[in-house]
């Protein structure tokens, strides 16, 4: 008998069995179902971090806190050199620690402006890039000193040279290079001169990106200059304004987070930048590719003169990466080369054993220095560089590299080329520019350097590796003379070529005995030998509890970073350590877990590798019009991009026109300099949209970043003149939906395996095109993004059967994988795939369901697997006996049936309130563990609202853009005057019409309506978080309005009246009392206070409280119909509380608060929004309700934590 766990992995989802396998049947032991929140925040379908929100409301609190401290850095200066109202210590302190801000009113008038008298800070910039200002007059110097103020309030963030590379900063850049080019059309070269100029016009000035050097600091010199301002003012003065509007903190440095080198365990990866890493990938795959040519017999590797043909496509600056057909055509005549594997291409004289649309990658950054020093880069710099003195060759390269690496500003690296490198200023700018991959290496640089020499040799890379340590295992006085090393080599490689593949021994044992005879290497020795299938791994288990039972330690190791994956990982830890302790499963048991892969069939892969050629040749033709297209219509060569290329085909897509505003494009528009056409997401990454071509458009750049935004193409206001461009797309694929319809049909009748296999690969071809066509029209018919959109959840589960396997190794004997597609085969084989997927999207029962089929699924199961589709097949084709394949037991199918009654799955949901946040901190050159506050939520809703008094009750108000107002909003806007205006623009041009274009406020003075404010109906007791900085004389006014997030928990107490009749009093904790109440400051002041009181108002006794993820069994009259009931009555009443707010209902005596509680059944899978709640206490009978909200006084229930406690194992224990 073998005792066999079966483990289903999600990423909030654990489904387990253990089954005991006899000669020939399966005993099903236990089973279960573990839900839990998943490591990521999904709202709406959207995945995201769940630190991320919390993270980007800090980063942009610190950005504000950096702000205010460059201002007060300025204004110290201002007000020392009086070129501001005079400002104390005491003022700027006050604003900088209490956040008070400077009441002087001086400093006030100073910051205020004044249309009428052109008292702005555009005009006084203006004024002070052209006219000389006399600085003995303390208006001018006022003037002078609101300018430099004007500058520091928008000056922006400089970005990272190392950090231009993503589609994001592409945006900018354009943006940038659109706004000096226009700045250029209309004659000026300052940006404050063109934004006064704007300014006076009445144009928009907000929403343009600006560059800090190219626009301000060149503007900031020009002011200096004009006012000649290192003689009036002293040039260090002038260098402590530069420094305080222009200096910028550096960025937090992540070299901790880097993974740890497999092979050298204290050393990080080396970045894929570096040139070594560049060299070593390039041979890695070079000395990989074998060629068969006339001559030859059997595919071989490259020789000498072949591998140094093919190296300079790797140097090339325009392709970083390229397809191997590249290589194959500088060794093979043209058309004369094809893959081993394919069957058409098996009669071609010189045949591969790579693909021709393999990706290869190139060396980008050594291409960039070649381009820079010529061909022998590292002769030349070592010939320059003037710090070389006393360094090997490997030494300079690493410092020109780490020049690259580290500088952030372009201006400092062109420095340290010209005054390092000794370069000229073009060859400076041309070395500045040079762009680095962000990305790292598996290995560190210590483990590359030591590989590199057997790779350069020609080894393979297992080979290369195997022999990579050598160093550290030979004789020291060996290996240190030179002649020596190279002999012991040499002697080593013939030893590799002599090997027998016939030979038993493995490669790494003959070389190893090898070592051992020749050199007499000790065994100890041998273990510093590096081996190619070294992984980060977790070491075997060593731990056990007190009862002497083995136990799975921490599974967290620097291999991992998902933090969807480590919830899971944290979870099965948990499962696994009680099944252990329970006694249920030991070390010898054997362990199935799922591998969530997705695999297709030979007609499914076949299809898809049609429709990468398809796509590719595609590619290739647009890359040839590009270059002919480009030169006819500017006169000037171009080498495309690839996303260059990418552009062209969504260009041609769309019929050379912008969907969004019609517009035609050229070919220039989009390629070359300062494009006016770029690549727009259609569902935005923000959302969950991702960056396949399907999601993809060529959109006018101005209209992207100003009107489209983060917006669906449905929230646009031309979106039927949107649909009307692309209806060509949905004529497309309803043509082919009509294609597939006819292959379906001809594959019915086809009379052959193999006429059926080729109409079935057609059909499959003509989904792929279809599912392109179908996906590009529907995403701009989303009104909302559907969940489960983005496609990261298969990514996720596959990391986490992957670790997982490799965390149950370091304790169990037997570990194997389960593929995913088998589980899936095998329920249709064993019959339940009915019933699975009747439970698949709304019952979490069929965890468990995958995890029994997984337990089920062993080697011998999997032998039969061909021999059961070999007899469906006959049976298919010949028409030979149905094939059958045994159940693992007799009552298979019924059993499954049942599994729904038969378990209570068990929900883990933490409360991480009380957690104090930790980090460790340096003091003294020692780490230091602290503690501190951190409130786990949302305090409250972001939006703040206003209060106004309205006919003598105090109602609250938002404002709103009105490129945001929706239709219902229309009724609420306060401004009678403004929503008769708004109402008529509506009634003449629809809604949709009006909101998209201007609608006046008055039109003979051209004062358009941009923001409306509406009364919020919703909100009738907001939270008053803290006081205005300027307090209003109205009481209502004075506070900082806000709307509550969530609630923490809910507080029942139950008593008697006079006349012995239960009452029931409630107390709701929001997150934000709950954050206030566990702060730290708290331990010390109020040890013995409660979060809630001990008795109500009443005085009634406190019962119990609930909170998000409280699990409670129902019952009607008395406790006794839980604990008498069977485990499928029990899994009937047992539900989870997914929501706590507050209602008031009237009454006879006025009006009564009531709390109200939802709860979901145990085993609901359904998203809450779709399922329907019904209101009502529990009654004994009862019709099964998935959701029910109750009200305090209706819930009778048990009550987790106080009356009971559920395990992991979804076992039930009473406590009182």
């Amino acid at each position: 008998m073998t005792k066999i766990l079966g483990i289903d992995t999600g990423t909030n989802s654990l489904g387990w069995a253990i089954v005991d396998k006899t000669a020939d049947n399966y005993n099903l032991l236990d089973k279960g179902v573990n839900i839990f929140q998943e490591g990521v925040k999904i709202e709406k379908g959207i995945e995201s971090s769940k630190a991320a929100e919390r993270t980007e409301h800090r980063a942009t609190r610190v950005r504000y806190y950096r702000i205010k401290l460059r201002k007060i850095r300025l204004l110290r200066i201002l007000s020392d050199n009086h070129l501001c109202p005079p400002l104390s210590q005491e003022e700027l302190s006050t604003w900088r620690l209490k956040k008070v801000y400077p009441k002087n009113e001086l400093f006030m008038q100073w910051q205020r402006t004044d249309d009428d008298t052109e008292k702005t800070p555009y005009a006084y910039r203006h004024k002070c890039i052209h006219e000389k200002l006399d600085l003995s007059d303390v208006t001018d110097r006022y003037i002078l000193g609101r300018a430099f103020y004007h500058i520091i309030q928008r000056r922006g963030f400089l970005s990272n040279r190392k950090e231009q590379g993503g589609e994001d900063s592409g945006k900018v850049k354009e943006g940038i290079s659109t706004l000096t080019h226009e700045m250029n059309e209309a004659g000026y070269e300052y940006l404050g001169d063109y934004f006064y100029a704007l300014y006076n016009k009445g144009e928009k000035i907000r929403k343009h990106y600006t560059a800090r050097n190219e626009h301000f600091l060149s503007e900031f010199k020009a002011i200096c200059e004009k006012q000649d301002l290192e003689k009036e003012l002293g040039s260090e003065v002038v260098r402590n304004i530069e420094k305080a509007i222009f200096d910028q903190r550096p960025l937090k440095s992540q070299k901790g987070q880097v993974g740890k080198c497999v092979f050298e365990k204290n050393k990080t990866k080396c970045p894929s930048s570096h040139p070594m890493y560049e060299e070593f990938r390039m041979l890695t795959f070079i000395n990989n590719i074998k060629i068969k040519t006339p001559n030859d017999d059997v595919l071989r590797p490259l020789n000498t003169g072949e591998r140094e043909k093919i190296m300079p496509l790797f140097f090339r600056k325009s392709k970083k990466q390229f397809d191997f057909e590249d290589i194959t055509k500088k060794l093979a005549p043209k058309k004369m080369y094809g893959f081993y594997k394919k069957e058409e291409d098996a009669e071609m004289p010189f045949l591969f054993n790579y693909p021709m649309d393999t990706s290869v990658s190139g060396c980008p950054v050594t291409a960039a220095l070649k381009d820079v020093f010529g061909d022998d880069w590292i002769t030349a710099i070592c010939e320059t560089y003037t710090l070389g003195e006393g360094k090997s060759r490997f030494d300079i390269v690493n410092d020109i590299w780490h020049a690259l690496y580290f500088y952030s500003d372009k201006d400092k690296l062109a420095e340290f080329a010209i005054n390092r490198l000794q370069l000229s200023e073009d060859e400076a700018k041309i070395f500045s520019e040079i762009s680095l991959p962000a990305d790292y290496a598996s290995l560190s640089l210590k483990a590359i350097c030591k590989i590199l020499p057997y790779l350069r040799r020609g080894l393979i890379y297992s080979h290369a590796v195997f022999l990579g340590n050598l160093c550290e295992v030979m004789p020291k006085y060996e290996w240190s003379i030179k002649e020596m090393r190279e002999t012991i080599i040499d002697n080593i490689i013939m030893e590799m070529d002599k090997c027998d593949t016939k030979d038993k021994r493995t490669f790494e044992v003959c070389i190893k005995d090898y070592l051992k005879g020749q050199y007499n290497v000790s065994d100890n020795s041998l273990k510093k030998l590096y081996h190619p299938s070294m992984i980060e791994t977790y070491p075997r288990v060593q731990y056990t509890n007190e009862h002497g039972v083995y136990q799975l330690g921490s599974p967290r190791i620097d291999s991992v970073r998902n933090p969807m994956a480590m919830r899971s990982m944290f979870r099965l830890r948990k499962l696994v350590n009680r099944l252990l302790v329970e006694g249920k499963i030991d070390q010898n048991t054997e362990v199935h877990i799922e591998f969530a892969r997705e695999l297709n069939d030979a007609n499914k892969r076949n299809a898809i590798a049609l429709f990468v050629k398809e796509n590719q040749s595609a590619n290739d033709e647009a890359r040839k019009q590009i270059i002919t297209l480009f030169k006819k219509e500017t006169g000037t060569d171009i080498e495309p991009t690839d996303k260059d290329i990418l552009k062209y085909v969504l260009w041609e897509e769309q019929n050379h026109i912008c969907l969004y505003t019609g517009k035609q494009i050229r070919i220039s528009d989009f390629i070359g300099a300062n494009p006016k056409f770029d690549i727009e997401h259609t569902i935005p990454r923000s959302v969950g949209g991702d960056s396949t071509k399907m999601n993809l458009t060529l959109c006018d750049s101005r209209f992207n970043r100003e009107v489209k935004k983060t917006k669906l193409p449905v929230e646009l206001p031309n979106h039927d003149e949107i649909m009307e461009r692309i209806k060509e797309w949905k004529k497309n694929y309803e043509l082919l939906d009509i294609q597939i319809r006819k292959n379906k049909k001809l594959s019915k009748g086809a009379t052959t395996k193999e006429q059926k296999d080729t109409i079935i690969r057609k059909r499959h071809l003509l989904e792929l095109r279809r599912d392109y066509w179908r996906g590009k029209y529907e995403r701009f018919t989303m009104e909302s993004v559907p969940e489960g959109f983005s496609r990261r959840q298969g990514t996720d589960i596959s990391v986490i059967s992957k670790y997982a396997r490799l965390y149950l190794k370091s304790l169990f004997n037997r570990v194997y994988t389960v593929k995913g597609i088998a589980t899936s085969d095998f329920r249709k084989i064993w019959g339940i795939q009915d019933i699975y997927s009747k439970k698949e999207r709304i019952n979490h029962v069929h965890h468990c369901i995958d995890a029994i089929v997984i337990a089920c699924i062993g080697l011998d199961e999997y032998n039969k697997l061909g021999a059961y589709y070999h007899d469906e097949e006959n049976n298919k084709w010949y028409g030979m006996s149905k094939a059958s394949f045994k159940k693992p037991w007799a009552t298979f199918v019924e059993d499954i049936k049942k599994i729904q009654d038969e378990i209570l799955v068990y929900h883990y949901t933490p409360d991480n309130m009380p957690k104090q946040g930790r980090r460790r901190i340096k003091i003294d050159g020692k780490k230091i563990l602290c503690k501190g506050d951190a409130a786990r939520g949302s305090l409250h809703n972001d939006t703040y609202y206003g209060a106004i008094e309205n006919d003598g009750a105090v109602k609250y108000v938002k404002r709103i853009d009105l490129a945001s107002l929706e239709e219902k909003d229309v009724k609420n806007i306060v401004d009678d005057t403004v929503r008769s205006i708004i109402e008529a623009a509506i009634k003449e041009k629809g809604f949709k019409d009006a909101m998209a274009s201007t609608i006046w406020m008055n039109e003979e003075k051209r004062v358009p309506i941009k923001k409306v404010r509406c009364f919020t109906p919703s909100i009738t007791k907001p939270l008053n978080i803290r006081k205005q900085r300027d307090v209003s004389i109205k009481e209502y006014k004075q506070q900082y309005h806000v709307a509550n997030d969530s609630n923490y928990l809910l507080a029942l107490y139950i008593g008697t009246d006079n006349k012995g009749k239960e009452k029931r009093e409630f107390e709701i904790v929001n997150i934000l009392q709950a954050a206030q109440y566990y702060r730290t400051s708290n331990d010390k002041e109020v040890v013995d206070r409660h979060i809630v009181p001990i008795k109500s108002e009443h005085d009634y006794p406190f019962a119990y409280t609930l909170k998000i993820g409280t699990m409670v069994l129902l019952y009607e009259k008395s406790p006794n119909e839980v604990w008498d009931a069977t485990i499928k009555e029990r899994n009937r009443r047992l539900y989870k509380v997914t929501g706590l707010s507050t209602m008031r209902m009237k009454g006879r005596n006025g009006e009564y608060a009531y709390a109200t509680v939802k709860l979901i059944h145990n085993e609901e899978a359904r998203p809450s929004k779709d399922i329907k709640a019904k209101n009502g206490e529990y009654e004994q009978g009862e019709e099964f309700r998935p959701a029910i909200i109750m009200l305090h006084t209706q819930l009778n229930a048990l009550v987790q934590g106080y009356d009971f406690e559920i395990n992991e194992l979804g076992e039930i224990r009473r406590l009182r």
